[in-house]
């Protein structure tokens, strides 16, 4: 007797998802969020620059604007590398992207949390297209497997490695991107993470967020944010530090990102 109560079995289908993704790259117009930026703290963010040539911005994967956030601190602050929480073997990827066109979807097809979208490589092409991007960095640290300390020291070492007198603008999962120890309520122990080691070799480094006010995001399926209603409710965009001395791009709506396993189960 067959078992009603069997769930359906579910089959990717791989080149639709390949052709979503590559339709979504050309559609993707990537531009400048009219944000308003204080201007006290836009000075210091760029004194504080000249020195330690690094900007960490912390982010929620899967934020379709999260690019054009990119792309708007990359105009304003003059920006000339970016450093991307992706394994150090997309860089080729993304380089071979630039330089022909062709995207081996291959080499990112099963990545569903937000961290790879379509966006990223539509940045990409606007950025050299426009000459602003001298150099991409890929700076994931490896599994999870290996624990979450030693995956964000090595984020860090890869980070820590790339520096030169090119300003870098970090970007990462915001818990990636703290500047300070952080405790987990579901794990023990300690937990230090990206930016708090590379905090320890560049001391006055800043670092910052995407302040989402409410939407969605891409991240193991398409989830709500819970509401802000203080940055939902603005008008605009806003780039300020905060009183915890944090730079935060304050965005009052967020949509969904396109990403290539749109339907991982």
């Amino acid at each position: 007797m067959e078992n009603l109560n069997k769930e359906p079995q579910y089959e990717r289908s791989l080149e639709k998802d390949r052709q979503l993704f590559v339709e979504a790259i050309s559609t993707i117009s990537i531009a400048e969020i009219p944000a308003k930026f204080d201007e006290v703290a836009s000075s210091r963010l760029v004194r504080n620059l000249i020195n330690t040539k690094v900007f960490i911005l912390g982010e929620m994967h899967g934020v379709k604007e999260n690019v054009d956030v990119i792309y708007t601190l990359f105009k304003k602050f003059g920006f000339r590398q970016l450093a991307l929480e992706w394994e150090p073997e997309l860089k080729a990827v993304a380089e071979k992207f630039l330089d022909s066109g062709e995207l081996d979807f291959d080499a990112i097809k099963d990545s569903p949390d937000g961290r790879i979208t379509a966006g990223h490589f539509a940045l990409l092409k606007k950025l050299k297209a426009e000459g602003m991007l001298d150099r991409l960095v890929c700076f994931d640290g490896g599994s999870g497997e290996k624990g979450w300390n030693k995956r964000d020291a090595d984020m860090a070492k890869n980070i820590l490695a790339c520096i030169s007198d090119k300003t870098t603008l970090v970007v990462a999962g915001n818990l990636h991107a703290k500047v300070d120890m952080i405790r987990f309520d579901d794990e023990p122990g300690d937990h230090h993470p990206m930016g708090e080691n590379v905090k320890k070799e560049i001391p006055n480094v800043y670092s910052g967020n995407i302040e989402y006010g409410a939407g969605e995001f891409h991240n193991y399926g398409i989830k709500q944010f819970y509401e802000i209603p203080q940055v939902e409710q603005r008008a605009g965009a806003r780039f300020r530090m905060s009183d915890e001395q944090l730079y935060l791009f304050e965005l009052p709506k967020a949509h969904a990102a396109t990403v290539p396993n749109p339907d991982e189960r």
